[in-house]
């Protein structure tokens, strides 16, 4: 993926994480692992993760799937109101495939549709619901990719 592509889906992935009002990261920064090592270990803010759910379009159902009610109650709870490790890579992995599927059907409408859509590709599941692993992330990304660049998924 070209530079000036990353740049551009780092920039719709703040978007989505509600800017750096609430992420204290720019688009730059978000392309550097050490950066985004250190955002994961310190945790991001519980009120990213509200945001996404209410913004982005994903039903909260599905939403849940990837971090679940309880997960964000008990980090509200906590004194620094940050996520988890797990559900900060969680939520990272959510907002940078809802960028990459906006990037490739051109508008969050159909990239939302296209996620939350049960896909034979997918075993019927719907492609978000696979967001809450490493593994059906990429899995999810490839076939976003071969998309985008024509190859039948």
């Amino acid at each position: 993926m070209s530079a000036y592509r990353e740049l551009r889906l780092n920039e719709q992935a703040i978007d989505l994480l509600g800017r750096e009002r609430l992420t204290q990261l720019s688009a730059r920064k978000l392309g550097q692992p050490a950066m985004v090592r250190d955002m994961v270990l310190k945790g991001l803010l519980v009120e990213s993760a509200h945001y996404v759910c209410e913004t982005s379009g994903v039903p909260r159902r599905l939403f849940d799937q990837v971090i679940s009610r309880s997960t964000l109650r008990s980090a509200s709870k906590r004194k620094s109101q940050r996520l988890s490790k797990r559900a900060s890579e969680a939520l990272l992995r959510l907002v940078r495939t809802i960028a990459l599927a906006e990037e490739v059907f051109g508008d969050r409408e159909r990239a939302i549709f296209w996620l939350t859509t049960p896909n034979p590709v997918f075993e019927e599941e719907a492609p978000i619901t696979l967001v809450d692993t490493e593994s059906g992330t990429d899995w999810v990304e490839q076939t976003l990719v071969r998309t985008m660049h024509g190859v039948c998924a």
